[in-house]
């Protein structure tokens, strides 16, 4: 993780996430014998300016997390409206081709799941009558889960509508935690038979 990289997103619409950024950066870079990270992103302020703000360093920092990955993401969503989150995605597929996969429930929002689909990224739709409630997000939860980190709720917001709301983000690098919601994203995963691209060429054979 570059220096650099850390600090020209941060810096993105003149937000500066210190304590965080530097815990995460120290963390991968000391290689620390205990050095998990366990940050819980608080949402909500009495005044509105102040709860805008929040939302949008939250944001951000989601965003940094997401960008940062460096061999697999997997996300699990009711629903992926959020353009600041679908712009990472792309983004971080583009860097060596990076594997993303993402399951969302049933919506009839696939703008956005169609630009990820355009892009090589697998995208699959969960038909169940029972919802996906699940919101989380997994980073480099591939073979070696002591460098993973899951992101947990409040996930499906944007720069033009951050969340406002009572509410909290979990980021989180335990691997006991990790591994248990990469157990419940494979589950959802190879219980849904199709990817939309395949799915829509089924449908055009037929």
């Amino acid at each position: 993780m570059e220096t650099i990289n850390w600090k020209n997103t941060l810096f993105i619409g003149g937000t500066f996430l210190c304590a965080l950024a530097y815990k995460i950066l120290r963390s991968k870079k000391d290689n620390m014998l205990d050095s998990s990270i366990n940050e819980v992103l608080f949402y909500g302020a009495q005044e509105e300016s102040k709860r805008k703000e929040i939302g949008l360093d939250n944001l951000f920092c989601i965003y940094y997390v997401i960008a940062h990955a460096s061999r697999t993401v997997d996300v699990c969503v009711p629903s992926l409206e959020s353009e600041t989150i679908t712009k990472c995605l792309l983004r971080v597929h583009r860097k060596d081709n990076m594997q993303v996969r993402v399951a969302v429930h049933k919506s009839n929002q696939l703008d956005n799941l169609m630009l990820l689909i355009d892009q090589g990224i697998e995208v699959k739709v969960v038909e169940s009558t029972e919802p996906i409630e699940h919101e989380f997000i997994l980073i480099d939860a591939s073979e070696n889960l002591d460098v993973g980190m899951a992101i947990i709720g409040s996930l499906d917001y944007e720069t033009t509508r951050v969340n406002c709301n009572r509410d909290t983000t979990f980021l989180t690098s335990k691997p006991c935690v990790v591994s248990i919601l990469k157990k419940e994203f494979d589950r959802i995963w190879h219980e849904t038979p199709e990817t939309i691209r395949r799915a829509i060429e089924l449908d055009q054979e037929e």
